[in-house]
């Protein structure tokens, strides 16, 4: 529907894209697609750089000017399972969650819709289809690829979307970009849910997390499908797996912990024996309580066993009558493009 141009912005020596819709019947999607770029500011989403209008066998053709980017399109198939295809996971979980954040439903994901320019940075691109929840969130008439299509939009009659079907086009997209291809059930669509082991069958090495997560996305009801933000968690967890580290100080004795050190057992003790001591155990994303001798407490609260410490706590040993207090404190890894 659209025509897009790669030209050059003089006044700032910088290439852009010129795009425009062909028909006049087709112009309100430009407006849609105005509105919705005028709300976003995201690393991972195309972005608006102005308006303009050019003359063209005397009609005045309506444009919007998009930021170039160089690089490419993303495809079916072209990615393993490694970090590389998490991190693309992430980047474009991070978008959907900041395009949602802002009531705008995107409502064509699909991977060449997704744009990944010469440094690894993916782009959302294309929102003519776009349109913001409680305001135009409803149609007669759906559009888009049906491999992609939310079962909701699917329905016959007056159809009302929300975000949750940018959240099922992300689930088939995240099958369809690996090297797996795009899954048989989407293309066909039979039977109508999603098998229970669709992602568990088509991509066994993935991480069990995020192979979770995945089934979720592309479930029937919009209602089971998962926030973005979310996924953007799961993902974001496997990426930064053993990343942490912890340190604990009692007693003049230093504990640190992480995937070389997975476990401590700060403890106060009284003629040899321990009289109040926590034993912590870093699991790869969190520090869990595995035992409690004695009265021990997080920022004046007790704990239990399976609980995860938070990422900087105080925490207090009661020996005898006195109480002997040590700061914990986690370190912040971030995944960030």
């Amino acid at each position: 529907m659209s025509e897009a141009h790669r030209c050059h912005d003089l006044r700032l020596n910088r290439p852009v894209i010129l795009k425009t819709l062909r028909g006049k019947e087709e112009q309100r999607r430009l407006a849609d697609e105005q509105k919705a770029l005028m709300k976003l500011r995201s690393n991972h989403v195309v972005q608006l750089l102005d308006v303009v209008s050019i003359s063209h066998q005397g009609h005045d053709i309506p444009c919007l000017v998009l930021e170039y980017i160089e690089g490419d399109d993303l495809s079916e198939g072209i990615f393993g399972i490694d970090d590389d295809y998490l991190g693309v996971l992430w980047q474009i979980a991070k978008g959907l969650d900041e395009i949602h954040r802002e009531g705008i439903v995107h409502r064509d994901i699909k991977p060449n819709n997704v744009r990944r320019d010469k440094e690894g940075v993916i782009k959302i691109i294309d929102f003519g289809l776009s349109r913001e929840v409680g305001l135009d969130n409803k149609t007669k008439a759906s559009i888009g690829y049906i491999p992609y299509m939310a079962p909701e939009l699917l329905k016959a009659g007056e159809i009302e979307f929300s975000t949750e079907a940018d959240v099922f086009a992300y689930g088939v997209l995240a099958l369809a970009i690996t090297n797996a291809g795009l899954p048989d059930w989407c293309r066909a669509r039979t039977p109508r849910d999603a098998p229970p082991d669709l992602v568990d069958k088509h991509l066994p090495v993935l991480d069990p997390n995020v192979r979770t997560i995945l089934q979720r996305c592309v479930s029937t009801l919009p209602s089971d499908r998962p926030k973005m933000s979310e996924v953007v968690a799961s993902v974001e967890g496997v990426l930064l797996r053993d990343r942490h580290r912890a340190r604990i100080v009692i007693g003049g004795k230093v504990s640190e912990i992480d995937s070389a050190h997975r476990t401590a057992k700060p403890t106060i003790s009284s003629a040899g024996k321990p009289i109040a001591q926590l034993e912590i155990y870093y699991d790869g994303n969190s520090f869990v309580i595995q035992s409690v001798i004695g009265s021990v407490l997080i920022n004046n609260m007790s704990l239990a066993v399976g609980d995860t410490l938070p990422k900087s706590c105080v925490v207090a040993f009661k020996g005898g009558s006195n109480f002997y207090y040590a700061t914990f404190d986690v370190s912040n890894p971030e995944y960030m493009i």
